[in-house]
């Protein structure tokens, strides 16, 4: 009887084994005539989306600088104090969205105040959860608050910080220039730009060529140089002047004269300052250039700019 039930046994798993067989053999059939009428099988691969190169400190003062470069202003130079009010006022910007600082209590000022800087003029620009393929400076030109931002001719210093991940970035930069400290009126210089182009045209007369006529342009680019001399508070070597001349709102009086420019700095009159011109090779061109026609001067703290043209 038990023979029975075992010959029962092994005859019914061999049934189930032969069905088995046949359906994988037919599941197999269906796949290849699948594929052999071009219907296509999902394959999944994990892949990883390739990140966007990160944006650099350096890189977005580089673009800052750039564009007021553009616009005739002086470049800022990177801060490491302002760096540091910086990463405090993005930290609350990312951690708390007080985007002006009215809830947490560290405004832009209150940021400056805890590194000890000491400003005479700040402003501040930011982008939060911008795409790094695109331009700050762009986004920046189109809102009149950052434009103005970028094209204040006060600011000297520069510091940024930065959060990003692989698409997108957040970035606040504050801009600042220190407070002047007053100085002793003492010693302030008695003469200006009158009495400096009265003193040209007297020794240019006196070297045998023509008085220098004034124009009004050239008055304008005079101001503009003798404004940026100020800033700086020291000669620049020239290194504005190209810069001011390609200014799209000045190009056309480079293109209707050729124009010289003569920086001087430092002397007690007028006169010194005009034998400091006719000491030096270049400069005595001013004096002695008879090919020069038209011209202007402006002058301030001992600071001269004369503009000759023909």
């Amino acid at each position: 009887m038990f023979k029975i039930l075992l010959r029962s046994v092994v005859f019914v798993l061999a049934i189930l084994i032969l069905i088995y067989g046949y359906k994988r053999i037919d599941l197999r059939k269906n796949l290849n005539e699948k594929l052999a009428d071009g219907i296509s099988i999902p394959v999944f691969i994990n892949e990883q989306k390739e990140s966007l190169p990160d944006w650099s400190v350096d890189e977005l003062v580089g673009k800052i600088n750039q564009k007021r470069q553009e616009l005739g202003l002086k470049v800022l130079s990177v801060n490491p104090s302002l760096n540091k009010a910086a990463k405090s006022r993005l930290s609350v910007i990312k951690d708390y969205e007080d985007i002006l600082g009215e809830q947490t209590g560290i405004t832009r000022e209150q940021s400056l105040t805890a590194v000890k800087f000491e400003y005479g003029w700040v402003g501040d620009l930011l982008v939060a959860d911008f795409f790094k393929t695109n331009d700050p400076i762009d986004y920046w030109m189109s809102i009149d608050n950052a434009k103005k931002t970028i094209s204040e001719k006060n600011f000297t210093d520069i510091g940024v910080a930065l959060t990003q991940n692989e698409e997108r970035v957040t970035a606040y930069a504050i801009l600042a220039s220190k407070k002047k400290v007053a100085t002793n009126t003492s010693n302030k210089v008695s003469w200006g730009g009158p009495d400096l182009w009265k003193e040209v045209n007297r020794r240019r007369v006196e070297s045998g060529v023509n008085p220098l006529s004034q124009k009004d342009e050239l008055c304008t680019i005079a101001a503009i140089r003798l404004n940026q001399l100020l800033d700086k508070n020291s000669l620049d070597n020239h290194e504005g002047f190209s810069p001011t001349l390609a200014r799209e709102d000045l190009q056309w009086i480079s293109q209707k004269y050729n124009i010289s420019e003569f920086l001087v700095s430092g002397y007690k009159t007028a006169e010194e300052s005009v034998k400091a011109w006719e000491s030096t090779l270049g400069h005595k061109k001013l004096i002695s250039g008879g090919e020069y026609v038209w011209g202007c001067v402006y002058a301030q703290n001992s600071f001269g700019v004369a503009i000759a043209a023909y």
